[in-house]
């Protein structure tokens, strides 16, 4: 019983059948879901109080009550501050207070709903600790005092560790732990739940199904591409074209084991080249450290041999091998295919081995080819053809000739100053965009030069290329400070991306410096591109 100031002392008592009717109401609805399902409980806790004079009269003026959840049973001075608050940082306050003014009936009965006036907080944001241990604190004052004549109403005054009221559960809340009698969780007749990003949680993932079929699009509701994929980040999917009729993956695919096809690979039908004399010389693993090669024909320099098939070619262990054919047969290398500059060939396989062993055989025979593209090179000779000599205006003391060496038997231009600073003189040369350009190889430009001496602060070269809307190209290589006593050459690439329009002309600038009476010489020029032929 609290005593409180209003006039006269009141007494103010909670009818205790009326309180414990309230706490079941509210256990009831504490326990309901507050977000996403759509739900048919009001979140709202009805709340009956009977106010009472220390007579047992009924109160019928105008009181202020103040509700708010609580871990503890016991009140202490500490939960409420000097203003009269509610100290929102005591230790055992749960987040939620809710002030209701209320004028009781002629028997002192008033009715409020808890959550009217501040939402009841969702159940999800409390501990399994708290859940077990919440009570609900009730203070009242007359309406005109101030907060500090709040007095909390105590449920047992008889001991002074209890003050306020339990939120305990009634009999049909107590199956609110379940759904349909199921708990969640991940044991066998547990319901799963999502987890962030609205994914289940792996652990309540089987290992695998009891159903012989697992179908995607089962309402066959998918217009376009059905597709599995592998990792987020990582984003390899296999995927079936409806539109197209066919499977397809995003990335490599490695068969351990027999392939079996039924129509056409590259638009060539394996069973057609069953026999023994037109087999297009598939490359097999063979026992150990060797291959088989069916028999079949082939042309290398326009000739056509048949080759008789082999079951034991013999490879290198713990490595890459290279098998391909030439004008003189089959030849197995570890070096690599030959380069485009190195003659006829045709590839067969690279064959990977380790621990004695075949491990991967990968078919590099080309059964469709397109020849309209072709590679070319061009060398240009000193002196260059549509050549400018250009002077950049400061230190270009010096005399710029063309010569020939007769042991190499190359022309070069050589530029020979005897100042003892640097001086400097530029070859332009114009590169004319060939009609079907496709792009520069890589290298794409080499260029041959030699200098009196290695020490490239007394001689040296610097190689610029403009593209043909002028902009300076990034290359690739060592393209400054060239110096070496005798004939070398450096290689450059073209890197970012260019503008090389056909026809037009693209520009390469080689500097030369020397002083002290030394001089530098620039050689041959090669340029190499790819173009489709018509």
């Amino acid at each position: 019983m609290m005593i409180f100031d209003c006039r006269n002392r009141l007494s103010l008592q909670l009818l205790s059948l009326s309180l414990a009717g309230c706490l079941t109401v509210i256990s009831f609805c504490l326990f309901q879901p507050r977000s996403e399902a759509a739900t048919t409980v009001p979140l709202r806790i009805v709340y009956n109080g009977h106010l009472l004079s220390s007579n047992g009269s009924p109160v019928t003026t105008a009181h202020t009550v103040r509700f708010s959840f609580w871990s503890s049973a016991d009140s202490q001075s500490s939960d409420i501050t000097g203003a009269g608050d509610v100290n929102t940082s005591a230790a055992t306050y749960q987040g939620w207070t809710e002030v209701h003014t209320v004028t009781p009936d002629s028997n002192g009965y008033f009715t409020v709903n808890l959550g009217s006036v501040t939402a009841l907080p969702d159940i999800r944001s409390f501990s399994p600790a708290v859940l077990q241990s919440l009570f609900l604190q009730v203070e009242v004052k007359a309406s005109a005092s101030a907060n500090t004549a709040y007095e909390v109403m105590d449920v047992n005054s008889a001991d002074t560790a209890v003050d306020r009221s339990p939120v305990a559960s009634v009999p049909f809340s107590l199956n609110a732990d379940y759904l349909d009698q199921r708990e969640i969780g991940t044991g066998s007749g547990n319901i799963p739940i999502l987890g962030p990003g609205n994914v289940f949680n792996t652990a309540t993932i089987p290992g695998g199904t009891n159903s012989g079929k697992f179908i995607i699009d089962f309402d066959n509701t998918e217009s376009g591409d059905i597709t599995l994929q592998f990792g987020g980040t990582l984003s390899k999917t296999l995927s079936y074209s409806q539109a197209n009729s066919y499977f397809r993956f995003n990335d490599s695919v490695y068969i351990n084991g027999n392939l079996t096809v039924t129509g056409l690979i590259n638009g060539i039908n394996l069973a057609s080249l069953s026999s023994s004399t037109d087999t297009h010389l598939k490359v097999s693993s063979g026992a150990g450290l060797s291959v088989s090669i069916a028999a079949g024909g082939y042309r290398v320099a326009g000739a056509t041999t048949q080759f008789a098939g082999s079951g034991s070619v013999t490879v290198r262990n713990n490595a890459t091998n290279y098998l391909f054919f030439t004008g003189t047969g089959l030849v197995v290398s570890s070096a690599g295919f030959p380069g485009s500059g190195s003659g006829s060939h045709l590839r067969l396989a690279e064959v990977v081995t380790s621990g004695g062993n075949v491990t991967i055989v990968r078919d590099r025979r080309v059964l469709q080819s397109d020849d309209r593209e072709k590679d070319t090179d061009i060398v240009i000779q000193p002196g260059y053809e549509g050549v400018a000599y250009r002077p950049d205006g400061t230190n270009n003391v010096g005399r710029l000739v063309l010569n020939y060496d007769s042991t190499n038997r190359r022309n070069y231009y050589q530029w020979a100053s005897t100042p003892a600073s640097l001086q400097d003189y530029d070859l332009v040369v114009p590169i004319r965009i060939p009609e079907g350009f496709l792009q520069w190889e890589s290298p794409a430009l080499i260029l041959n030069y030699r200098t009196d001496s290695a020490d490239n602060t007394l001689n040296k070269i610097d190689v610029s290329v403009f593209d043909t809307a002028g902009n300076a190209v990034t290359l690739t290589g060592t393209s400054t400070g060239l110096a070496s006593s005798s004939w070398a050459s450096t290689s450059l690439s073209f890197s970012g991306t260019p503008t090389w329009t056909v026809g037009q002309d693209a520009i390469v600038v080689i500097r030369a410096f020397s002083k002290s009476n030394s001089a530098t010489h620039v050689g041959a020029l090669e340029l190499s591109s790819r173009i489709v032929v018509p």
